[in-house]
């Protein structure tokens, strides 16, 4: 029973790092429409930023945000301005080859500059557990999660409290509504882009705490992060974190007690079950775009 609830409790917490990589795709294809393929690339991109930094300045890779954040922030608004912006009205096949063409271009340009080496960062605490209730639960993960929740409530309180959060909300929910009541529909695109990646940035320098980056690791990531958006409904916040932390509980599960190797095909199972039960998600939002 113990060792079913230490899963459980490390599932949780990596879930609400799983569940901020979702949320940066389910902010760019909400707002956007975009199918972004290259996904878990730039979160790849985002774990070898951490770290770069960690290696160069002997500092934990958290600091690393300061500098990766606003980055991050430019690098949504370029990726906009130059590609995303000439996707967004073409059809759904150009997404798909545009953002695969980019992710091969990620992972091979890592693979010259790092070669295919595992690459990991070794921090203060990365060996320390916080021991509670003969549970014992790594600081990494600790640090993880909380990171993925500060931002995550963050974005919570500026999309509802903020008059720019409300214009994304708009627009995801009805771009032709809010261009005829005056909102920059394009400079809106640009914000949600900038967004995305920054909840990239953090989940990127999180992950890389406790998980080793290699150049197609992206590929996993990107598979992920899109079972997760649609398990728990495409533009919905709560359903993100939900479906984050499931999938993360059942791979804690089915790779403690039966082969890690069968994860992915356990949350397949699992997200096809979904789809035929609930083919919206668990909290779907019902796509209302124009």
């Amino acid at each position: 029973m113990e060792i079913f609830i230490q899963l459980i409790i490390n599932g949780c917490l990596t879930g609400m790092t799983y569940a901020l990589m979702a949320l940066g795709l389910s902010i760019i294809f909400g707002t956007l429409g975009l199918i972004n393929f290259a996904h878990g690339d730039f979160i790849m991109l985002a774990m070898y930023g951490g770290f770069l930094f960690s290696l160069c300045s002997g500092m934990d890779p958290y600091w690393g945000l300061f500098i990766l954040l606003p980055v991050a922030f430019v690098l949504g608004i370029a990726f906009y301005r130059f590609l995303f912006k000439k996707l967004i009205d073409a059809p759904e096949e150009s997404h798909i080859i545009a953002t695969f063409g980019l992710s091969f271009v990620f992972q091979y340009g890592t693979m010259l500059l790092f070669s295919a080496e595992y690459k990991s960062v070794s921090t203060d605490y990365s060996a320390n557990v916080f021991h509670i209730w003969n549970q014992y639960i790594d600081y990494p993960h600790i640090y993880g999660a909380l990171a993925a929740a500060i931002l995550i409530a963050s974005l919570i309180m500026f999309l509802h409290y903020t008059n720019t959060g409300r214009a994304i909300r708009a627009v995801s929910e009805q771009r032709r509504g809010a261009m005829m009541i005056g909102i920059n529909v394009h400079r809106i695109y640009m914000i949600a882009a900038g967004l995305g990646l920054c909840c990239i940035a953090v989940s990127g320098v999180s992950l890389i705490t406790f998980e080793s980056v290699h150049p197609t690791i992206g590929t996993h990531l990107n598979l992920l992060c899109w079972i997760i958006v649609v398990l728990g409904g495409i533009g919905s916040i709560p359903g993100t974190i939900v479906g984050a932390i499931i999938i993360a509980i059942m791979e804690m599960m089915v790779g403690y007690y039966f082969e890690p190797a069968l994860t992915t095909f356990a949350y397949f199972i699992m997200f096809l079950a979904i789809l035929m039960i609930r083919p919206s998600g668990i909290f779907g939002v019902k796509e209302r775009r124009a």
